[in-house]
């Protein structure tokens, strides 16, 4: 199952993140029932990101500036993994100032971006503690944290408590 999670996950990356299921279908060579199973895998791990579209003949899509703004932004977000976590760098890539961007997601979503960013930061923590075999500086490094006191204080501020407690009471510490 890992080999195919990787070849789903290469395909995606060839076609730069944006490929629909026919296309991935056709880039893999895989089975639909195996390819839906494999994609299943990866939403549950939060590997993948899946925009579903779904407009009846005749039916139009509208969507406002900021709801568009709001999608690219949750889409790098997505693309970087909680390694980039200044509200600055999403502006730049979506070339609006970050009061700008503020403005747009918090009215968009209720959330701030600093609110999405750190809790995909979490997330991703979470997930590299639970499944991967990195050690914690491994994962300091990884994220981009500028040190070990920071991440830790990070991590404590929104899970309350440490990395290190963390994969011991949430994750299958036998296999590390």
């Amino acid at each position: 199952m890992e080999q195919k999670k990787q070849t789903v996950l290469d395909a995606i990356q060839k076609s730069e993140g944006n490929i629909d299921f026919y296309g991935l279908k056709e880039t893999t060579g895989m089975e639909a029932i195996e390819l839906f199973s494999v994609v299943e895998a990866l939403a549950k791990e939060n590997r993948i990101l899946m925009r579903l579209n779904h407009l009846d003949e005749g039916t139009y899509c509208y969507k406002s500036s900021g709801d568009v703004l709001y999608e690219r932004f949750m889409d790098l977000l997505f693309a970087h993994h909680g390694k980039r976590r200044s509200v600055a760098f999403y502006a730049s890539r979506l070339c609006i100032t970050p009061k700008y961007l503020c403005c747009i997601v918090k009215k968009t979503s209720g959330k701030t971006p600093t609110e999405w960013i750190n809790e995909t930061t979490v997330r991703e923590i979470e997930y590299m503690l639970c499944h991967t075999r990195a050690s914690i500086k491994e994962i300091v490094y990884e994220l981009g944290f500028s040190n070990l006191s920071n991440f830790g204080k990070f991590f404590k501020a929104h899970k309350g408590m440490s990395p290190r407690i963390y994969r011991m009471v949430h994750c299958n510490v036998g296999s590390f």
